[in-house]
């Protein structure tokens, strides 16, 4: 790609060959219900409908695609997908996870389906008007206070029940209350997001230099170690917080998020091992929505232009291969399990990547990064990228 197009422009040009590749594979996934004629979408891998993060983030890909191509038929199918993510909602709040669990068990009640769901609920909100969107998302913040960790108020339980520190989980949660505090004005989510922010600086390198672990006991020793996955979404998740951070803790952020960063990248220029991806789950590093989004938000000109390879790439791929791209690499062997991912999945959450941003003014470089985040690495080469 030669020089670095702005966002919109660049956005512009690769959305033909996504909607073109992603839009008859959605629609062909729709379904009615039985007994209500209520609108769903049907996972086939996974056998089941699909899950409510899921859902959402299809449901943003039809408004984006909607509102840039004038369909009102897009626009009614975003606004019924979103009703029926606030219908399968759990009375707690909380989204079931229904990846990889025992066949025949209930869905698992997963923070990262809360935190995975919030922009493209606050989207919805704002660009298709839809209530359904904006109750779904405070209704998730107002659940995640109650999973408050004793031991630290910063700290929200990733699981109900758990007894650690997940610490991508932390900032899944300050995304959630970051969009409700822009949809709801309450002050206590923006003290929750406050001290998530202060407690995730406090915590990173602890353990290893350039490092935040996946999981910390409460004594600060660790359950699960490093990876380049949940880093970057420690990263990515942060970016549209940083104008609610007062200058003194946006600047102490910036500075941890560059060296975050400069570590991810370093580690990326070999493969995936136990020392850099101890999650077996998360070794699919190509099709990594949250290292894409980190490289998109929270780097240099440089960088970004890594992430627009990166997405146009995939634009690429998808119109020669079709939705096979987004086939996942990492498979589940365990056969009294339901998969650990899926093609729609991948597709989805990628979908609802490109429209997030597409549809977000304040996307792209954002004027409160600091020279410390700009800084990142004067060496890229030999990053597998």
């Amino acid at each position: 790609m030669s020089g670095l197009m702005n966002s919109f422009d660049f956005m512009e040009s690769i959305a033909p060959r996504i909607i073109a590749g992603i839009k008859p594979y959605f629609d062909g996934l729709l379904r009615s219900d039985s007994e209500t004629g209520k609108l769903f979408l049907f996972d086939d891998e996974l056998d089941n409908r699909a899950s409510c993060c899921t859902t959402a983030a299809a449901a943003v890909f039809y408004a984006w695609e909607g509102r840039r191509n004038a369909s009102e038929a897009s626009r009614t199918i975003a606004l019924a997908l979103t009703e029926e993510v606030r219908r399968r909602q759990l009375a707690s709040g909380g989204f079931g996870q229904p990846f990889y669990i025992k066949k025949g068990e209930p869905d698992i009640v997963d923070i990262a389906e809360v935190g995975a769901s919030a922009d493209s609920l606050y989207h919805l909100h704002r660009v298709a008007d839809s209530s359904a969107a904006r109750e779904s998302l405070i209704r998730s913040a107002e659940y995640l206070l109650t999973q408050v960790a004793p031991q630290n108020p910063a700290v929200i339980f990733k699981r109900p029940g758990e007894d650690f520190d997940v610490l991508n989980g932390d900032m899944y949660a300050a995304r959630t209350f970051c969009r409700a505090y822009a949809l709801s004005g309450n002050p206590v989510y923006l003290e929750k997001l406050k001290q998530i922010f202060v407690h995730l600086a406090d915590r990173f390198g602890r353990n290893e230099s350039g490092w935040w672990p996946y999981i910390e006991n409460w004594d600060g020793s660790v359950v699960m170690g490093n990876s380049v996955a949940y880093q970057a979404t420690i990263i990515e998740l942060a970016h549209s917080s940083l104008p609610l951070l007062d200058e003194e803790l946006r600047n102490r952020w910036n500075d941890v998020a560059a060296e975050a960063m400069e570590t991810m990248l370093g580690a990326m220029k070999e493969p995936p091992s136990e020392e850099t991806e101890a999650p077996w789950w998360a070794r699919d590093w190509n099709n990594s929505s949250e290292i894409n989004l980190a490289l998109w938000h929270c780097g240099g000109p440089e960088l970004k232009e890594i992430a627009m390879k990166r997405f146009a790439e995939t634009a690429d791929r998808l119109a020669e291969q079709g939705i096979a791209v987004f086939k996942p690499v990492i498979v589940n062997d365990v056969p009294d399990r339901t998969p650990v991912t899926t093609t729609f999945r991948k597709a989805a959450g990628f979908a609802g990547m490109i429209a997030n941003i597409a549809l977000a003014p304040e996307y792209g470089l954002s004027e409160t990064q600091t020279d410390s985040q700009n800084r990142l690495i004067e060496n890229k080469g030999g990053i597998s990228l």
